[in-house]
Protein backbone atom coordinates (compact mmCIF):
# COMPACT_ATOMS: atom_id res chain seq x y z
CA UNK A 1 0.00 0.00 0.00
CA UNK A 2 1.70 3.17 -1.21
CA UNK A 3 1.84 5.93 1.36
CA UNK A 4 3.59 9.17 2.28
CA UNK A 5 4.34 9.73 5.97
CA UNK A 6 5.55 12.91 7.70
CA UNK A 7 7.45 12.42 10.98
CA UNK A 8 7.44 15.48 13.26
CA UNK A 9 9.81 15.19 16.22
CA UNK A 10 12.54 17.48 17.59
CA UNK A 11 14.67 14.49 18.65
CA UNK A 12 17.06 13.29 15.92
CA UNK A 13 17.22 9.74 17.30
CA UNK A 14 13.43 9.43 17.46
CA UNK A 15 13.06 10.60 13.86
CA UNK A 16 15.73 8.20 12.63
CA UNK A 17 14.22 5.32 14.59
CA UNK A 18 10.76 5.89 13.08
CA UNK A 19 12.30 6.17 9.62
CA UNK A 20 14.05 2.82 10.06
CA UNK A 21 10.85 1.16 11.31
CA UNK A 22 8.63 2.51 8.52
CA UNK A 23 11.04 2.45 5.58
CA UNK A 24 10.12 0.26 2.58
CA UNK A 25 9.70 0.59 -1.19
CA UNK A 26 6.02 1.58 -0.86
CA UNK A 27 6.64 4.39 1.62
CA UNK A 28 7.96 7.91 1.11
CA UNK A 29 9.16 9.41 4.37
CA UNK A 30 9.43 13.10 5.21
CA UNK A 31 10.89 14.50 8.44
CA UNK A 32 10.47 17.75 10.34
CA UNK A 33 12.40 18.68 13.47
CA UNK A 34 9.83 21.27 14.59
CA UNK A 35 6.21 22.26 14.22
CA UNK A 36 7.23 25.24 12.09
CA UNK A 37 9.16 23.00 9.69
CA UNK A 38 6.19 20.64 9.47
CA UNK A 39 3.85 23.47 8.51
CA UNK A 40 6.30 24.58 5.82
CA UNK A 41 6.54 21.04 4.38
CA UNK A 42 2.75 20.76 4.28
CA UNK A 43 2.60 23.68 1.86
CA UNK A 44 4.11 21.41 -0.83
CA UNK A 45 3.27 17.86 0.29
CA UNK A 46 0.06 16.00 1.05
CA UNK A 47 0.99 13.02 3.23
CA UNK A 48 -1.32 10.18 4.17
CA UNK A 49 -0.13 10.11 7.77
CA UNK A 50 1.46 12.68 10.07
CA UNK A 51 3.22 11.30 13.16
CA UNK A 52 3.31 14.13 15.68
CA UNK A 53 5.49 14.34 18.78
CA UNK A 54 3.85 16.37 21.57
CA UNK A 55 6.68 17.77 23.66
CA UNK A 56 8.57 20.06 21.29
CA UNK A 57 10.08 23.48 22.05
CA UNK A 58 8.55 26.71 20.69
CA UNK A 59 5.53 24.89 19.17
CA UNK A 60 4.22 21.72 20.77
CA UNK A 61 2.25 19.00 18.99
CA UNK A 62 -1.14 20.34 20.07
CA UNK A 63 -0.44 23.80 18.65
CA UNK A 64 0.93 22.31 15.43
CA UNK A 65 -2.17 20.12 15.07
CA UNK A 66 -4.47 23.09 15.54
CA UNK A 67 -2.58 25.17 12.97
CA UNK A 68 -2.69 22.31 10.42
CA UNK A 69 -6.46 22.03 10.81
CA UNK A 70 -6.87 25.80 10.73
CA UNK A 71 -4.82 26.27 7.55
CA UNK A 72 -5.88 23.08 5.75
CA UNK A 73 -9.54 22.46 6.56
CA UNK A 74 -9.82 19.66 3.97
CA UNK A 75 -6.39 18.12 4.56
CA UNK A 76 -6.55 14.40 3.66
CA UNK A 77 -4.16 13.18 6.33
CA UNK A 78 -4.43 11.03 9.41
CA UNK A 79 -2.64 12.75 12.31
CA UNK A 80 -1.34 10.45 15.04
CA UNK A 81 0.16 11.57 18.33
CA UNK A 82 3.42 9.76 19.15
CA UNK A 83 4.33 10.60 22.70
CA UNK A 84 5.40 9.43 26.14
CA UNK A 85 2.29 11.08 27.64
CA UNK A 86 -0.50 8.91 29.03
CA UNK A 87 -3.76 8.51 27.07
CA UNK A 88 -5.27 11.40 28.98
CA UNK A 89 -4.20 15.03 28.81
CA UNK A 90 -5.82 16.39 31.91
CA UNK A 91 -9.39 15.11 31.64
CA UNK A 92 -9.43 15.17 27.84
CA UNK A 93 -8.31 12.36 25.54
CA UNK A 94 -6.01 12.91 22.58
CA UNK A 95 -8.82 12.00 20.17
CA UNK A 96 -11.08 14.65 21.68
CA UNK A 97 -8.27 17.14 21.10
CA UNK A 98 -8.22 16.26 17.39
CA UNK A 99 -5.73 13.44 16.90
CA UNK A 100 -6.87 10.36 14.99
CA UNK A 101 -4.90 7.92 17.17
CA UNK A 102 -2.33 7.81 19.95
CA UNK A 103 0.90 5.77 19.99
CA UNK A 104 2.81 5.69 23.24
CA UNK A 105 6.61 5.75 23.37
CA UNK A 106 8.62 3.60 23.37
CA UNK A 107 7.28 2.43 20.01
CA UNK A 108 7.09 -1.33 19.54
CA UNK A 109 8.71 -1.75 16.14
CA UNK A 110 7.28 -5.24 15.53
CA UNK A 111 3.67 -4.04 15.49
CA UNK A 112 3.86 -0.28 14.85
CA UNK A 113 4.27 -0.53 11.07
CA UNK A 114 1.34 -2.95 10.78
CA UNK A 115 -0.84 -0.74 12.96
CA UNK A 116 -0.15 2.29 10.77
CA UNK A 117 -0.99 0.24 7.65
CA UNK A 118 -4.22 -1.12 9.10
CA UNK A 119 -5.46 2.29 10.25
CA UNK A 120 -4.59 3.86 6.90
CA UNK A 121 -6.28 1.07 4.93
CA UNK A 122 -9.46 1.32 7.03
CA UNK A 123 -9.51 5.10 6.65
CA UNK A 124 -9.06 4.91 2.88
CA UNK A 125 -11.85 2.35 2.54
CA UNK A 126 -14.21 4.49 4.60
CA UNK A 127 -13.26 7.59 2.62
CA UNK A 128 -13.87 6.03 -0.79
CA UNK A 129 -17.08 4.36 0.43
CA UNK A 130 -18.54 7.80 1.17
CA UNK A 131 -20.12 9.87 -1.57
CA UNK A 132 -18.13 12.99 -0.73
CA UNK A 133 -15.60 14.40 -3.13
CA UNK A 134 -12.42 14.33 -1.07
CA UNK A 135 -8.93 15.52 -1.83
CA UNK A 136 -6.47 12.70 -2.55
CA UNK A 137 -3.18 12.46 -0.74
CA UNK A 138 0.00 12.31 -2.83
CA UNK A 139 0.50 8.57 -2.34
CA UNK A 140 -3.14 7.84 -3.21
CA UNK A 141 -2.80 9.74 -6.47
CA UNK A 142 0.50 8.22 -7.65
CA UNK A 143 2.00 4.91 -6.47
CA UNK A 144 5.41 5.62 -4.97
CA UNK A 145 6.71 2.12 -5.73
CA UNK A 146 5.98 2.48 -9.47
CA UNK A 147 7.58 5.92 -9.69
CA UNK A 148 10.74 4.66 -7.94
CA UNK A 149 10.95 1.86 -10.50
CA UNK A 150 10.50 4.27 -13.43
CA UNK A 151 13.23 6.55 -12.09
CA UNK A 152 15.70 3.67 -12.39
CA UNK A 153 15.37 3.76 -16.18
CA UNK A 154 14.33 7.33 -17.03
CA UNK A 155 15.88 10.72 -16.35
CA UNK A 156 13.82 13.54 -14.83
CA UNK A 157 13.35 15.02 -18.31
CA UNK A 158 12.29 11.69 -19.81
CA UNK A 159 9.91 11.01 -16.93
CA UNK A 160 8.30 14.41 -17.34
CA UNK A 161 7.83 13.72 -21.06
CA UNK A 162 6.20 10.35 -20.28
CA UNK A 163 3.67 11.88 -17.90
CA UNK A 164 3.02 14.83 -20.20
CA UNK A 165 2.35 12.40 -23.04
CA UNK A 166 -0.12 10.52 -20.83
CA UNK A 167 -1.77 13.86 -19.99
CA UNK A 168 -2.14 14.76 -23.68
CA UNK A 169 -3.40 11.34 -24.78
CA UNK A 170 -5.87 11.02 -21.92
CA UNK A 171 -7.23 14.52 -22.50
CA UNK A 172 -8.01 13.49 -26.08
CA UNK A 173 -9.45 10.15 -24.92
CA UNK A 174 -11.83 11.83 -22.46
CA UNK A 175 -13.08 14.13 -25.24
CA UNK A 176 -13.74 11.04 -27.36
CA UNK A 177 -15.58 9.41 -24.45
CA UNK A 178 -17.97 12.35 -24.31
CA UNK A 179 -18.91 11.80 -27.94
CA UNK A 180 -19.24 8.01 -27.63
CA UNK A 181 -21.35 8.29 -24.47
CA UNK A 182 -23.70 10.67 -26.28
CA UNK A 183 -24.10 8.13 -29.09
CA UNK A 184 -24.16 5.06 -26.77
CA UNK A 185 -21.26 3.46 -28.64
CA UNK A 186 -20.36 1.01 -25.88
CA UNK A 187 -17.66 -0.86 -27.81
CA UNK A 188 -15.66 2.33 -28.33
CA UNK A 189 -16.25 3.42 -24.72
CA UNK A 190 -14.89 0.10 -23.48
CA UNK A 191 -11.88 0.34 -25.78
CA UNK A 192 -10.98 3.81 -24.52
CA UNK A 193 -11.48 2.88 -20.87
CA UNK A 194 -9.28 -0.18 -21.35
CA UNK A 195 -6.50 1.98 -22.80
CA UNK A 196 -6.75 4.55 -20.02
CA UNK A 197 -6.71 1.76 -17.43
CA UNK A 198 -3.57 0.17 -18.89
CA UNK A 199 -1.65 3.41 -19.34
CA UNK A 200 -2.51 4.78 -15.90
CA UNK A 201 -1.65 1.48 -14.18
CA UNK A 202 1.75 1.45 -15.90
CA UNK A 203 2.48 4.93 -14.54
CA UNK A 204 1.27 4.18 -11.01
CA UNK A 205 -1.92 6.24 -11.28
CA UNK A 206 -3.96 3.78 -9.26
CA UNK A 207 -7.18 5.81 -8.71
CA UNK A 208 -7.57 6.46 -12.45
CA UNK A 209 -6.77 2.83 -13.32
CA UNK A 210 -9.16 1.41 -10.74
CA UNK A 211 -11.97 3.76 -11.67
CA UNK A 212 -11.56 2.96 -15.38
CA UNK A 213 -11.69 -0.73 -14.54
CA UNK A 214 -14.83 -0.24 -12.43
CA UNK A 215 -16.53 1.61 -15.28
CA UNK A 216 -15.53 -1.18 -17.69
CA UNK A 217 -17.10 -3.81 -15.45
CA UNK A 218 -20.31 -1.81 -15.06
CA UNK A 219 -20.70 -1.42 -18.82
CA UNK A 220 -19.97 -5.10 -19.47
CA UNK A 221 -22.70 -5.92 -16.94
CA UNK A 222 -25.07 -3.66 -18.92
CA UNK A 223 -25.22 -1.01 -16.18
CA UNK A 224 -25.07 1.97 -18.51
CA UNK A 225 -27.63 4.39 -17.08
CA UNK A 226 -25.04 6.48 -15.22
CA UNK A 227 -22.29 6.87 -17.83
CA UNK A 228 -22.26 10.66 -17.70
CA UNK A 229 -21.65 10.52 -13.96
CA UNK A 230 -18.78 8.05 -14.56
CA UNK A 231 -17.28 10.51 -17.02
CA UNK A 232 -17.53 13.38 -14.51
CA UNK A 233 -15.79 11.31 -11.83
CA UNK A 234 -13.07 10.17 -14.23
CA UNK A 235 -12.52 13.77 -15.33
CA UNK A 236 -12.26 14.88 -11.68
CA UNK A 237 -9.59 12.24 -10.97
CA UNK A 238 -7.69 13.15 -14.11
CA UNK A 239 -7.86 16.88 -13.33
CA UNK A 240 -6.45 16.19 -9.86
CA UNK A 241 -3.58 14.26 -11.46
CA UNK A 242 -2.83 17.05 -13.96
CA UNK A 243 -2.79 19.67 -11.20
CA UNK A 244 -0.43 17.78 -8.93
CA UNK A 245 1.89 15.33 -10.70
CA UNK A 246 4.67 17.82 -11.43
CA UNK A 247 4.78 18.88 -7.79
CA UNK A 248 4.60 15.34 -6.40
CA UNK A 249 7.33 14.02 -8.69
CA UNK A 250 9.45 17.18 -8.43
CA UNK A 251 9.42 17.41 -12.21
CA UNK A 252 8.56 21.08 -12.60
Amino acid sequence: MSRKILIVDDNDINRQYLRSVLSDEDTELLSASSGQMALKLLENHIPDVILMDIQMPEMDGFECLNLIKERHTDYPSLIFAVTGFSDDFGNTSFKQLGFDELFLKPIKATIFKDQIGELLQKWREEKFASNHTLKLSDAELIEIKTVKELKKYASQKELLEIYKEFETETTEAIEQLKSHIASNDFDKILSILHTIKGNSASLGLTPIAKFSEKAEIEIKNHKTADLENYLRQLLALFTTFVSNYGRILNLN
